[in-house]
């Protein structure tokens, strides 16, 4: 007996419905922006210094550049998908960068002990932080502004404002930010290494469910039984002690320390996280957006360069792409979300993920009212 088709068989996705809804979903990715800004960025940094941007020598120099302000950014995006604000990783970079420095320098501790008990240290300042944040109910961005301050004050008066250099041995050196292969810094892969770590704690643990949960309504994520006061003293003091790693990779890689360390990296971490598509009310974002944002960053600084451009134009540019990240994410990808799944397709169903997938021929597409009308049988 010959097997009747299906009564939605007939009504197979087309390539092109197939296509469409793929790039609509990708839109709807919170790494949409930061894709486009790298490719964008690539295609007029080429065009303006064709014999020098596309090479080798360039990638390094992006790398070189986002690989230390993307751990940086890791810490920020989480903390930022929480719902919070830390103004103060910068100050926690050079503190920490100086816990370092005396601890080898002063205290003859071998580097494997002094880099562990600095980053300990920059996860105790974050500590402080979220702890400030969650006893008094003060919004973190008032926290770690004052915080902020205060670290930058401490460093200020224990360096006497001049700089500290120690003597690093070779071995901490290569592994911390020496060469890797093809000329890339050893920064790059902890980078990567750090941004990984970050994406699968985001999309694949239950912490990461309850970041996003924190970020998007605090007194519901209570409700439910997440441990929102725990959640942000741990994103506190995640994102420190990521400022102090950067800060350690600095020190193997400068040999030194100085009152205005980080200075700066904060407002650029967020810039960064911005870029990447993580909402400034929080709840939503990616760590590899994040990524793409600090590669974004390098081309910018890069590219500015190699095109011959003043010095004042990155800080221009950067200003300009923030500020047409947030539209985009704040804007277009709003308006793409109430879009209508194309061809028929039911929003995130089953059907458009295996069509989507390559399955076109095993996926069917209801029409509209067909699920009545099965109920109705």
């Amino acid at each position: 007996m010959n097997e009747q088709p299906g009564p939605y068989a007939a009504n197979k996705p087309s390539s092109r419905v197939v296509a469409g809804e793929a790039l609509r979903r990708l839109m709807l990715r919170p790494e949409a922006t930061s894709i486009a800004a790298v490719v964008i960025l690539f295609l007029v940094f080429t065009a303006l210094s064709p014999q020098l941007f596309p090479t080798r020598l360039s990638y390094i120099s992006i790398m070189a550049v986002a690989a230390e302000l993307g751990i940086v950014s890791v810490g920020v995006t989480l903390l930022m998908i929480g719902g919070h604000f830390d103004l103060s990783v910068g100050a926690v970079l050079g503190l920490t960068s100086f816990v370092c420095v005396v601890l080898m320098r002063d205290f003859g501790l071998p580097p494997i002990v002094a880099a562990p008990v600095a980053v300990a240290v920059g996860a105790a300042l974050g500590w402080a932080n979220g702890m400030i944040v969650v006893r008094f109910r003060i919004h973190s961005f008032v926290v770690t502004l004052g915080t902020m301050l205060i670290w930058r004050g401490i460093l200020i008066a224990l360096t006497g404002g001049f700089p500290m250099a120690v003597a690093i041995p070779p071995g901490f050196k290569a592994i911390m930010a020496g060469p890797l292969l093809a000329g890339f810094r050893m920064s790059m892969l902890w980078f990567l290494a750090i941004g990984l770590a970050g994406t699968f704690l985001l999309a694949r643990t239950r912490f990461g469910n309850w970041i996003q949960a924190r970020g998007q309504n605090e007194q519901a994520a209570r409700n439910l039984g997440v441990p929102v006061d725990r959640v942000t003293v741990i994103l506190f003091m995640i994102t420190s002690a990521l400022a102090a790693i950067a800060g350690v990779i600095q020190v193997a890689r400068f040999s030194s320390v100085d009152a205005l360390r980080g200075e700066g990296i904060e407002l650029q971490a967020v810039a960064v996280t911005v870029i990447g598509g993580t909402l400034l009310a929080g709840g939503y974002g990616s760590v590899i957006g994040t990524i793409l944002g600090a590669v974004t960053f390098g081309m910018i600084q890069v590219g500015l360069v190699l095109a011959g451009a003043p010095g004042h134009f990155f800080r221009t540019l950067t200003g300009v792409i923030v500020v047409g990240a947030v539209i985009l994410n704040t804007s277009v990808a709003r308006r793409i979300a109430k879009s209508r799944a194309m061809g028929g397709f039911k929003r995130d169903s089953s059907a458009a993920d295996a069509a989507i997938a390559g399955n076109a021929a095993t996926a069917e597409i209801r029409p509209a009212g067909s699920l009545a009308k099965e109920k109705t049988r």
